[in-house]
């Protein structure tokens, strides 16, 4: 017969074994339940990206004497008839009115996956909130439809897409994801100026209009371009800018994971002046 003591000792490590297997199970189980859900709330992404892709443009400007003679921007997307595009104030050049300017165009992708040169120009912007319309000549593309971005909750999954690379390597869309990490009221200064003016100051203190902050990472390439709903490929919003945490140059080297973006309304509003 063992004695007390070794069959106590026993006892316990038989416990403290199945409570390792509950702790191990149960991990398990976790681990294939948030792969089930990870999967289940991208699962239409792809398709999205097939149907948001070709609405997605590339601005810029042209000039024969520069090198390269375009010069990439930012993003858009083709809205309304399709010969619309919604981007961000600050992407546009701010001299184009001079004779010396570079001119202001926008890159289509053709059907056979070629771009294509348009020449555009500004209908209107919306300096305060950063958002810009512009009428591109040539065929009109496929329009994305804008959605209503109150219906945007914090802790949605969406997507955006642009140009972060440039076109170093050629131009090709890039898709990014992003969680909606907050609705907080902000105003944005002016893209041009250098220095935040007391009007601008005091809207930064009282908030003038909605905000998205995404948990994701954008670079210059991304400005303008859509942010969109995976499941419907609606427009909830224009990605604008990012949080940088030390120089401008800092936003590529190290990027700080937070990004901006226009909730679609006010891009609706835009569109709806100028149908």
């Amino acid at each position: 017969m063992a004695p007390v003591a070794q069959v106590g000792q026993i006892n316990a490590l038989s416990s403290r074994g199945g409570e390792m297997k509950r702790r191990f199970f149960h991990a398990i189980g976790l681990s294939v339940i948030g792969l089930m859900w990870g999967s289940s709330v991208w699962a239409g992404l792809a398709d999205a990206v097939v149907r948001v892709k070709p609405s997605v443009v590339l601005v810029g400007t042209f000039k024969t004497t520069d090198t390269p003679r375009f010069q990439l921007r930012g993003a858009g997307f083709l809205v309304a008839g399709g010969d619309l595009a919604v981007t961000t104030a600050h992407v546009l050049p701010s001299d184009s009115g001079s004779a010396e300017s570079a001119s202001l165009f926008v890159q289509v992708r053709a059907g056979s996956g070629e771009w294509q040169m348009r020449a555009a120009t500004v209908l209107e912007i919306d300096v305060a909130r950063d958002l810009a319309l512009i009428r591109i000549t040539g065929t009109p593309g496929p329009a994305l439809k804008i959605g209503d971005s109150r219906r945007v909750r914090e802790g949605d999954n969406l997507a955006f897409m642009g140009f972060p690379i440039g076109g170093s390597l050629g131009f090709s869309h890039v898709t990014h994801r992003a969680t909606v990490s907050s609705i907080t009221s902000a105003a944005l200064p002016s893209p041009s100026a250098e220095r935040l003016k007391e009007q601008a100051i005091r809207g930064l203190r009282n908030g003038t209009f909605d905000i998205f902050q995404l948990d994701a990472t954008a670079y210059p390439g991304n400005s303008g371009g859509p942010l969109f709903d995976p499941d419907t490929s609606e427009v909830m919003g224009v990605m604008s800018m990012v949080l940088i945490k030390n120089t401008r140059e800092s936003a590529l080297s190290q990027p700080s994971g937070i990004s901006y973006a226009i909730p679609s309304r006010y891009a609706q509003a835009l569109v709806d002046r100028h149908r």
